[in-house]
């Protein structure tokens, strides 16, 4: 599969990347400007995922047909609400530990953004998602050499910043792919 035979659904859905790419640019000023309450809200939201998969987890359970598949849903529900409690009853804690883990993610996200760099080179503006990439791993080598961090304030700042980085250029490729126009070899 090329690029060119995937450009008719990517210039179809180009308006709702744009929108997408405001909406997460906002967030990450809101992440910038209000970097400890995103923080936690980061780990609320997930601690709420996790509690939410828990108790799916506990309905499935019921509805398995065998003893082992019954006690592995249950053990699976278990840990994801000890994982769960972990996140929301002690916030700051949540923090740090998620701190690690976005570093991580963060890390892998720019390398998978080198690589669609390189996929995309010929194309013009896809200096964007290099620059995304460089900057996303870059975020993350910040977080993992300064984990535990000093204050949680910082995970919020950096995340932010990725978000930035990532809407402006998901926003400046969808509108280049309007017209998408192969750069000079």
């Amino acid at each position: 599969m090329n690029i060119e035979s995937v450009v008719p659904v990517i210039k179809k859905a180009s308006a709702w990347v744009i929108i997408w790419g405001i909406v997460t640019f906002v967030c990450g000023i809101l992440a910038i400007i209000l970097p400890l309450t995103f923080s936690f809200g980061i780990a609320l939201i997930i601690g709420c995922l996790i509690l939410t998969a828990g108790i799916a987890h506990l309905f499935f359970a019921f509805e398995t047909r065998s003893v082992d598949g019954f006690l592995w849903q249950i053990l699976v529900s278990v840990l994801y609400g000890m994982g769960a409690i972990f996140l929301l009853v002690n916030p700051l804690l949540s923090v740090l530990s998620l701190t690690l883990i976005l570093a991580i993610f963060l890390l892998l996200e720019g390398i998978l953004e080198l690589a669609l760099y390189f996929c995309l080179r010929r194309f013009r503006h896809s200096l964007w998602v290099l620059i995304d990439g460089i900057g996303t791993l870059i975020l993350g080598i910040l977080m993992v050499r300064q984990w535990p961090p000093a204050t949680p304030e910082i995970i919020g700042v950096l995340i932010g910043i990725s978000l930035m980085l990532s809407a402006v250029s998901r926003v400046v490729l969808s509108l280049a792919v309007r017209t998408l126009n192969p750069a000079p070899a």
